[in-house]
């Protein structure tokens, strides 16, 4: 079931963002516990790589670029991909109520005979009851609120594409270079496109409102690649 690192919750299939945190879901538990002893793994690799590569040279601009690469850990999701989790939790949810409510009439009817009998069979057809009713309310719950959201993601979406364009409208990627342009004959292009990522991040926060980092970080991989990567 997918699985939520963070927040050491499961949900149903079909879900890929925690209802709770916003964070992505990994496929299962066990998955998630394989995924983080691989970093650990990982990161003590890399603090034995860079104590070393510090030893012979001292350290160069590359390895600082690596450290702010990885800790940009939290990835923005969008409030489009939040509503459509929730379509989708909902559907699951009420696929269930309607199987398990399809099952509780069946065995209130009698058209399918168990071998229990008297008080035990009636709470067994009583809890498939109530776990179906269960179901289809989270459902139509979750309908509700991914319907509510339709205003959310219109104003998420005008506000990224306003400030999107007004970003591309005032920069071109030749501007951004020349602002660069006393140390970019020193950098290797992963270092080049390191310092032009954090550039437009920078006027991302001096010229508009964005509290959330994340956020930044999703508006400046947009305008990069319009910038540098497209055409």
């Amino acid at each position: 079931m997918p699985y939520c690192p963070k927040c050491d919750m499961e949900f149903v299939e079909g879900v890929t963002i925690c209802t709770d945190c916003g964070g992505p879901l990994l496929a299962s538990r066990e998955e998630a516990m394989a995924l983080r002893q691989e970093e650990e793994a990982a990161a003590l690799k890399r603090k034995e790589e860079q104590a070393l590569q510090e030893a012979e040279t001292g350290g160069n601009a590359a390895d600082s670029r690596e450290e702010c690469c990885s800790s940009r850990t939290h990835v923005y999701v969008r409030q489009s991909q939040k509503q459509e989790d929730l379509k989708s939790s909902a559907a699951a949810f009420a696929l269930v109520g309607i199987i398990l409510g399809a099952a509780a009439l069946i065995l209130w009817a009698g058209l399918l005979p168990l071998s229990l009998s008297g008080p035990s069979k009636i709470l067994i057809q009583v809890i498939m009851t109530l776990m179906a009713a269960g179901c289809l309310v989270t459902a139509a719950g979750s309908f509700r609120s991914a319907r509510s959201a339709d205003a959310l993601v219109q104003e998420e979406n005008r506000r990224t594409e306003s400030i999107i364009r007004s970003f591309t409208d005032a920069y071109t990627g030749e501007d951004l270079d020349r602002r660069l342009e006393s140390e970019a004959a020193e950098l290797s292009p992963e270092e080049l496109s390191l310092k032009r990522f954090e550039l437009i991040q920078d006027i991302l926060i001096t010229t508009h409102d964005l509290p959330d980092p994340s956020y930044v970080d999703a508006l400046s991989e947009e305008i990069y690649g319009k910038l540098y990567e497209q055409g």
